[in-house]
């Protein structure tokens, strides 16, 4: 149990990222996948779809990403978000969530039960994913640039990677070495956050 904390405990959002690991891509990617078999969905759904993005194909995600939220953002977001996303680049890639449309319309569900579904269950994907991660002592933080599949705002991402038109961008997470370590966390009372009623 006190491993399992650690783990948790250790996830926090790093912004900046290196190249410095004993793992390789193929390790990082093996371990994902495994861990991906046991997360949660509802009704065993299993909808998210994740996309691992190393190298030139990483630098092509953030310089995307980069143009177009340039385009979109006021002056003091933009100075605020750009070093996140140019710090991107520096790490040993990004793990893109998606959630496959075609799989969330098989779900035995509609209207907002689904939306909510399909949410939670990216929302364990991306956290297993997260601590996985962490347990190999990988730095990384959860984005959300250019998400909006009606809009048609995450479209050229999917262009760019020959994805899939079902593939809906829910998040991503770029990862890397932990080259600066995170700052205090501050926290709620834990009994106001989890309260025991008898």
């Amino acid at each position: 149990m006190a491993e399992f904390k650690n783990v948790i405990k250790n996830r926090r959002s790093i912004y900046a990222l290196g190249t410095n690991s004993e793992y390789s891509i193929e390790d990082i990617v093996a371990t994902i996948r495994e861990t991906q078999k046991d997360v949660p969905s509802a009704f065993n759904s299993q909808t998210s779809r994740l996309v691992v993005l190393t190298g030139e194909a990483n630098t092509k995600l953030w310089n995307l990403i980069l143009d177009v939220q340039k385009e979109v953002l006021d002056q003091a977001t933009w100075d605020f978000m750009s070093p996140i996303m140019e710090g991107a680049k520096n790490g040993i890639g990004t793990v893109l969530f998606f959630e496959d449309r075609d799989a969330v319309a098989k779900m035995p569900t509609q209207g907002q039960r689904t939306e909510a579904y399909k949410q939670n269950n990216s929302a364990n994907s991306q956290y297993a994913t997260w601590l996985a991660l962490a347990e190999m002592n990988l730095g990384g933080s959860l984005q959300h640039f250019n998400v909006g599949y009606e809009q048609g705002f995450d479209k050229a991402i999917r262009e760019l990677f020959a994805l899939p038109e079902s593939y809906e961008l829910v998040a991503q997470v770029p990862f890397g070495s932990v080259e600066q370590v995170a700052g205090e966390k501050e926290y709620i009372d834990s009994e106001v956050q989890v309260q025991l009623i008898k």
